[in-house]
């Protein structure tokens, strides 16, 4: 393939599950023909980020990996949400981002492109705390989910979280997921694996999860934890801790990996 191998577009649109007007960029192949069902991988971006930045980041990667074959032709998509009165939750009287991402978005895809059945999603940090509660809620939807420093806590309650592991913007969203225990389960990526352990375990869901164990963030904690407590619950997945690295990925060499994890995921199912 040539290097022009992915063609990135632009659009909008106004948003039933939020009342707002979103934004959202899309990568396609560049030669991609009018009848084409291909699958679909749901792109999350971080906090403080946008469709548009996150997506121009990574396309040289996702590029990469379809000139290799390791990434199966596909349409790559991404859209924009707020850090703060966002995070991918719903909220019980407000905006409902994880249904965003999760419903509508995919939805509004679908009228542009001719989607097939097969689907993925990979989110980094706040969007790999999205990805993963997207794949473990409704583990049938997807062929696989990656997570790269998601943004997961080393505690199943809001109060046991520890101090250090709730800098800044991470307090806010351990705070978001909700002020009583059963809201905050509803929006805790361990409550969703607990609650919907049989269903996780029959889908057979591809679960891969990234993190640097110097992670400025404190996130390795809670990617650890992760890693225990899907270890514990028999739900096969591959963690990869990685020595010496920090919550960034230059060269997207750790993305790298992670997308070619899905297109082994998206080629098998």
């Amino acid at each position: 393939m040539s290097p022009e191998t992915s063609t990135l577009l632009e659009g909008a649109f106004d948003a039933r599950s939020t009342g707002s007007r979103v934004d959202y960029r899309i990568l396609a192949p560049a030669d991609l023909r009018p009848d084409e069902r291909l699958p679909l991988i749901l792109h999350l971006h971080g906090a403080m980020s946008s469709a548009a930045q996150s997506l121009e980041a990574a396309r040289s990667v996702y590029d990469a990996a379809w000139r290799r074959g390791t990434l199966p032709r596909a349409i790559v998509a991404c859209a924009s949400t707020p850090t703060v009165g966002g995070f991918y939750i719903d909220q019980t009287d407000g905006p409902r981002w994880e249904t965003l991402v999760a419903r509508e978005f995919p939805e509004v895809v679908e009228e542009r492109f001719h989607v097939g059945e097969r689907r993925a999603v990979l989110g980094s940090s706040m969007g790999g705390y999205g990805a993963l509660k997207l794949a473990f809620r409704e583990p049938e939807r997807y062929a696989a989910v990656a997570a790269l420093c998601p943004a997961v806590f080393p505690a199943e309650t809001a109060a046991a979280v520890p101090e250090r592991n709730r800098p800044s913007v991470l307090g806010e969203l351990n705070q978001a997921m909700g002020a009583d225990e059963a809201t905050y389960r509803r929006n805790s990526v361990y409550g969703i694996v607990r609650s919907n352990l049989d269903r996780i375990r029959a889908a057979g869901l591809g679960i891969y999860v990234d993190c640097g164990d110097a992670d400025e963030f404190g996130l390795h904690d809670g990617a650890a934890f992760l890693h225990r407590l899907l270890t514990e619950c028999a739900v096969p997945h591959e963690f990869r801790s990685v020595a010496g690295a920090g919550h960034a990925d230059p060269g997207g060499i750790r993305l790298a990996a992670a997308v070619d994890f899905l297109g082994r995921w998206l080629v098998s199912r």
